[in-house]
């Protein structure tokens, strides 16, 4: 009974790498893709006060490295990307706190203290979708680094394109 059992147990775990390796496939829309946007958790206008200055950081330095690289044009409005590109850097805690003013179309005027926090993985984080399905919906690619969106390596943004050159050339 016990050799049966392992047999069965051999045979499930042989299925389970088989599947597995068709599921690593690399997502062809990803290599497809020739428009990206990059942006924050915190919303696609990076300039504004609540991303945390190594988020905005890091948008900026994956714009620089998609630039760097040729492959992707890199776009700032949703309706004009292929992908969208969310980019987190990783802390394990942030705060923030200050004096704002602010009087716009989404939210009433308002004057006082703001206050924040944020926490999270200490690793960097690129997260990619589909952008006609916007971020709402399950990343099609996501990898996760300690330091991978620093500068000069960009390791994410190395490893992604690694990932791309490598699906590019088998079809």
């Amino acid at each position: 009974m016990t050799i049966r059992f392992v047999g069965i147990l051999a045979l499930c775990f042989a299925a389970c790498v088989a599947v597995a390796k068709d599921k690593n496939s690399f997502p062809k829309q990803i290599v497809a893709a020739k428009y990206v946007m990059v942006t924050s958790y915190f919303g696609d206008n990076v300039a504004d006060s609540r991303v945390p200055p190594m988020d905005r950081q890091a948008v900026i330095n994956v714009q620089d490295a998609i630039r760097e690289w040729g492959r992707y044009t890199v776009v700032y409005e949703r309706k004009a990307a292929d992908l969208i590109l969310l980019v987190r850097k990783g802390r394990i805690a942030n705060t923030n706190d200050g004096v704002g003013i602010h009087a716009g179309s989404n939210m009433p005027t308002a004057i006082g203290p703001i206050y924040g926090a944020d926490a999270g993985d200490p690793d960097d984080m690129i997260a990619i979708y589909n952008a006609s399905l916007g971020t709402d919906t399950a990343p099609i690619w996501r990898d996760r680094m300690n330091n991978g969106l620093d500068r000069p390596e960009m390791k994410l943004i190395r490893e992604l394109r690694k990932k791309v050159e490598a699906a590019s050339k088998n079809p």
